[in-house]
C-alpha cells in the first residue's frame, strides 16, 4: 500500500504557544513536500476521550494512505507507549492511551507497531515533547515512504478507552452522557447500531423527549430533541441553543431509551 504525503494533526496544544507549529516545523523539515491539515488544536487538555471522538469521525473520510497524527498525551514522559496503527489502510500516529480505540472497535483490519526505533526519532526526545520530537517525526518518515514495519515490534494490546458500557433491558436501553460538544450537545455512549427497535422516549435527567428525529430543525427552535450524530452516538440536543445549559445536564447523566 502506498503512502500518502497528507498528514493530518489532532492535539489539545491550542494555538497560543506555538506548539502546534514546533510539529510542523518538524515534519517539514524531514519532508517538505508533505501536506498538513489541523484538524482541531482545542481538544480540551488532557481530554483523551474528545480525541477519540473526533479521530472517529474523521477516519473514513480522508484518502488510503492518509496519517492522522494525534498528541493528546496526559502520560507524556511515562511509562506508556507510542504506537503507530495501520487499520483500514490508514495510519494513526500517536500515544497508546486509548486515543485510537474508537476507530480499533469499527475498523476491520488492524496491525499495531509499538514506536521503538530511534532512526525515527529527533536526537535526545525531550521527555516533556514527544509529540514534536518522536511522533511528528514518524509521521514525517511515514509520508517519505519509510516502512512501517520498521519502527518497531507488533504488539496485539492496545490501550482501550474504558467508555461506560450500556444496558439493555426489556423496555429498552440505559446509557449515560460522555461528552459535551462545544454547542452544549450531550452525546452518549449509545450507539445507533443499538436502537434496533422504534423508540418512544428519550429520558435524560428528567427531562422525557418523544422518539429520535434526524437532524435539528425537525423541533422548534428552543425545543430539546434527540438525534443520532455523526459520531454514530445517540445525541439530545436544543435546537439552536445549548441543550446542557437548558437542561442542566453534565457529563455522567443517565440516559435511558424506552422502546415503543
Amino acid at each position: 500500500m502506498s503512502m500518502s504525503s497528507l498528514i493530518t494533526l489532532t492535539t489539545d496544544f491550542g494555538t497560543r504557544d506555538g506548539f502546534a507549529a514546533q510539529m510542523k516545523g518538524v515534519i517539514l523539515g524531514i519532508n517538505p513536500q508533505a501536506r498538513l491539515i489541523d484538524v482541531t488544536h482545542d481538544i480540551e487538555p488532557f481530554n483523551v476521550l474528545e480525541a477519540a471522538l473526533v479521530i472517529k469521525g474523521l477516519a473514513g473520510y480522508f484518502p488510503a494512505g492518509v496519517i492522522h497524527l494525534a498528541v493528546v498525551d496526559p502520560g507524556v514522559g511515562g511509562k506508556r507507549r507510542g504506537i503507530v496503527m495501520r487499520s483500514d489502510e490508514r495510519f494513526y500516529v500517536g500515544p497508546d492511551n486509548g486515543l485510537f480505540s474508537l476507530v480499533l472497535k469499527t475498523g476491520r483490519s488492524r496491525e499495531i507497531r509499538e514506536i521503538k526505533n530511534p532512526d525515527f526519532f529527533l536526537p535526545d526526545p525531550h521527555p516533556t515533547f514527544h509529540g514534536r520530537d518522536v511522533f511528528a517525526p514518524v509521521a514525517a518518515h511515514l509520508s517519505s515512504g519509510d516502512r512501517f514495519d520498521l519502527l518497531g515490534p507488533v504488539i496485539e494490546d492496545p490501550v482501550m478507552l474504558p467508555i461506560p458500557s450500556v444496558d439493555r433491558t426489556r423496555d429498552g436501553i440505559q446509557g449515560e452522557v460522555i461528552y459535551i460538544d462545544r454547542f452544549g450537545n450531550l452525546i452518549s455512549n449509545i450507539e445507533a447500531r443499538l436502537l434496533s427497535r422504534p423508540v418512544d422516549t428519550v429520558q435524560v435527567g428528567e427531562r422525557k423527549i418523544k422518539g429520535v428525529k434526524r437532524f435539528f430543525s425537525e423541533v422548534p427552535e428552543g425545543s430539546p430533541l434527540a438525534l443520532i450524530n455523526s459520531f454514530g452516538f445517540l445525541e439530545i440536543a436544543v435546537n439552536l441553543g445549548n441543550a446542557s445549559l437548558a437542561l442542566g445536564i453534565q457529563r455522567g447523566a443517565r440516559v435511558t431509551v424506552r422502546w415503543a
